[in-house]
């Protein structure tokens, strides 16, 4: 199989547009960065949405540059293994290469198993991120916290269970780097929806 060319180099800058993967750094020059996520993202095949896709998760920031990670997964719902993941994101290299080692290290795990991921293990897969972006490694984690919460949803999970399974920590940092994470908003909704019914 020929490797994807799925970026160019002009004289002054880098760009990264595909269907999965969405550079909006555009002036995110190579420089920094390692081989490692150099090559991953060339080569990175766990782009889109896997079919039989029966959780999704959504997390990032749009504050002084926009970088987001849509996460999706196939999770047989009888064994709650993940059977395959893929992804869509928008920003810069660091968080298309995050994405995709994520995919492939969730893969084949339990929904537990997946849980347990770090920043570390992320970081290591990738062979480091630039001091600057960081915030990538927090994402990865976060979407697959929210990946899980949206499939326990679906399987019909309520607020009490989803606290239980997928513990926020509302105040701390990674929940606070998130500006955008469709566990908080799904857990707002399971909130209100329990008000409602007061």
């Amino acid at each position: 199989m020929s490797e994807r060319d799925i970026y160019h180099e002009p004289p002054t800058r880098v760009l990264l547009r595909t269907a999965d993967a969405y550079q909006t750094e555009a002036l995110d020059e190579v420089a920094g960065y390692s081989d490692m996520v150099l090559a991953i993202v060339a080569n990175y095949r766990n782009g889109g949405r896997p079919e039989g896709m029966n959780a999704q998760a959504m997390v990032g920031k749009s504050k002084r540059g926009e970088v987001a990670f849509r996460l999706f997964a196939r999770i047989n719902p009888a064994t709650r293994v993940i059977e395959q993941a893929g992804f869509k994101t928008r920003g810069c290299l660091a968080m298309t290469a995050c994405a995709s080692v994520t995919c492939e290290m969730i893969e084949g795990k339990t929904l537990e198993e997946a849980l347990t991921l770090t920043t570390e293990d992320v970081r290591a897969a990738v062979d480091g991120v630039p001091a600057g972006k960081a915030n990538t490694l927090t994402f990865s984690v976060e979407a697959v916290h929210a990946l899980v919460g949206d499939f326990l949803v679906r399987e019909g999970a309520g607020l009490a269970e989803l606290d239980a399974l997928v513990p926020c920590d509302t105040a701390g940092i990674a929940c606070l780097m998130c500006e955008h994470c469709s566990l908080r908003d799904t857990r707002t909704e399971l909130l209100v929806a329990s008000m409602d019914d007061e």
